[in-house]
C-alpha cells in the first residue's frame, strides 16, 4: 500500500509537544514491541481531584453467540503479552505522539476535528452555514434516531491501503460507531470509536484502536474542547495494557481467518466509558459535556468512513474494509455483527435497528462505498452488515 513520504517535525509541533508533555506527571517511558512510546503516569494524576470514576460491570466480549458456519476470533492487541515492559503498579500509558509523522492539521485552531462527522447524519435537524466544511468524506453506515445510553459491537478488522493514488498523505479509512447529541444542533456532541488506519495519526499503515470526541460540532480540537486519543486532555486512561491508539496485531485475510475487535460504550454515573475486548480501558468525563451527552445519546451509527485528500475526492481509490463491496459478504467483504444499542440506564440492551446510508460528504458524485444491513437477522450474529468498496 501507498504511504506518505517523510514529514519533517515542524517547530510549532515541537513547541505543541512539549508543553503537552510538561502537563504529564511521567515515571517512566516504555516503548511497545512495534516501536511506539508510552508515556506512564499516576492514574490519579489524570483529574484535578485525585478520584478516578468506577467503572461499569464488566463488559461481554462483543460476540455475544457464535456462528460455526461464520468463525470469528478477537485480534490480538500490541499488549496483550503480560511479559512487555510495563509502569510501576498504580500507572498507566499515555501514548506519546510521533511528531516526525503527525501533522500540523491535529493542533488546536487548525480545523482539527474530524469533521466528517457532520455529515454523517444527513438527517439532523438543521445544518448552519457555520458549519466547518467535511469535503472529502465518505460514508457506508447504518444510522438510528433514539434515546440510548450505550452501545456495543463486533467489527472485523482489515488493512486497507490508502493514500491511491498519492495525495497529501492525510487519508485515512475507518471503521467504527458514533454516540451523538443533538439536543443543541449548533453545537453537536459526540463520542466516537473504533479502528483506523491512518499515517498521520499513528505513523504507521497498519489498524490501531482510536478514540475521538467533541463537544462543539466538530469546530475544533484541544483541550477539553475535542480529539483523537490522548492527543489533546479529556480522556481518562484506566487501563494498563490497552489504550487509544493501541496497535492491532492481526487483521482478517480475504477467503480465509476473519479477525476483529469488540466495542462499547456506556454512560454510567455520568461518564462515558469505553471497553475494547471486554475490558474498560478508560473513560471521558460527563463534565466535558455540560449536561446534554452527559445525559443521553439522541442518535448511534455505526460503519465506516474514508478520507481523502485529493483535490478531487471523486478520483480515490482508497480502500474501506477489505476494499471489496458489501455484496461479497462472508470473507470478503468487511462487517459488523451484534451490534446493540443500550436503551436506559441499568445497561439493558437491544439489537440495533439501523437504516442503510452511504454519502459522499462533498454532495456530487456517486459515492463508491456501500453498504448492505441485516437487522434483527435472528441469528447468532444478531444485528449486522457487510460494509466496504470501493467499486471496480
Amino acid at each position: 500500500m501507498s504511504t506518505p513520504g517523510n514529514i519533517q517535525p515542524k517547530a510549532e509541533l515541537l513547541n505543541w509537544l512539549a508543553q503537552r508533555q510538561a502537563q504529564l506527571r511521567i515515571v517512566k517511558t516504555t516503548t511497545t514491541p512495534n516501536g511506539q512510546l508510552l508515556d506512564w503516569v499516576p492514574i490519579e494524576s489524570q483529574v484535578p481531584s485525585g478520584k478516578i470514576a468506577s467503572p461499569p460491570p464488566r463488559a461481554a466480549d462483543g460476540l455475544n453467540g457464535h456462528d460455526a458456519q461464520k468463525p470469528v476470533g478477537l485480534a490480538p492487541l500490541e499488549m496483550d503479552d503480560p511479559s512487555i515492559e510495563r509502569g510501576p503498579a498504580g500507572t498507566v500509558p499515555i501514548l506519546r505522539p510521533d511528531v516526525s509523522t503527525l501533522t500540523t492539521t491535529f493542533l488546536p485552531k487548525r480545523g482539527a476535528a474530524k469533521q466528517g462527522g457532520l455529515f454523517v447524519n444527513k438527517r439532523r435537524r438543521e445544518m448552519f452555514p457555520t458549519d466547518p466544511n467535511p469535503a472529502n468524506y465518505f460514508h457506508a453506515t447504518t444510522e438510528q434516531t433514539a434515546t440510548v445510553y450505550g452501545c456495543d459491537g463486533f467489527l472485523s478488522v482489515w488493512d486497507p491501503a490508502i493514500n491511491v493514488p498519492n495525495g497529501n498523505g492525510e487519508d485515512h479509512s475507518i471503521m467504527q460507531t458514533w454516540l451523538l447529541n443533538y439536543d443543541n444542533p449548533q453545537q453537536a456532541q459526540s463520542v466516537e470509536a473504533g479502528w483506523t488506519v491512518d499515517h498521520s495519526l499513528n505513523g504507521d499503515t497498519v489498524p490501531h484502536i482510536f478514540t475521538y470526541y467533541t463537544t462543539n460540532g466538530y469546530a475544533q480540537d484541544g483541550d477539553n474542547l475535542g480529539g483523537y486519543n490522548q492527543l489533546h486532555r479529556g480522556w481518562v486512561q484506566v487501563s494498563n495494557s490497552c489504550f487509544p491508539g493501541i496497535r492491532i496485531n492481526g487483521v482478517s485475510t480475504v477467503g480465509g481467518t476473519q479477525l476483529g475487535v469488540s466495542l462499547k460504550y456506556q454512560l454510567w454515573q455520568g461518564n462515558w466509558w469505553f471497553a475494547v475486548q471486554g475490558s474498560w480501558i478508560g473513560y471521558y468525563p460527563g463534565s466535558l459535556f455540560n449536561g446534554r451527552l452527559q445525559n443521553r445519546a439522541t442518535w448511534v451509527s455505526f460503519g465506516g468512513e474514508v478520507y481523502s485528500g485529493l483535490a478531487d475526492p471523486s478520483q480515490t481509490k482508497d480502500q474501506m474494509g477489505s476494499g471489496r463491496q458489501a455484496q461479497e459478504g462472508w470473507t470478503k467483504a468487511a462487517f459488523q455483527l451484534n451490534l446493540r444499542n443500550q436503551i436506559d440506564g441499568n445497561g439493558t440492551m437491544v439489537n440495533h435497528a439501523g437504516t442503510a446510508e452511504a454519502d459522499t460528504a462533498t454532495g456530487t458524485g456517486p459515492n463508491p462505498y456501500d453498504v448492505q444491513p441485516v437487522m434483527n437477522s435472528g441469528t447468532a450474529w444478531g444485528s449486522y452488515f457487510y460494509v466496504g468498496g470501493p467499486t471496480a
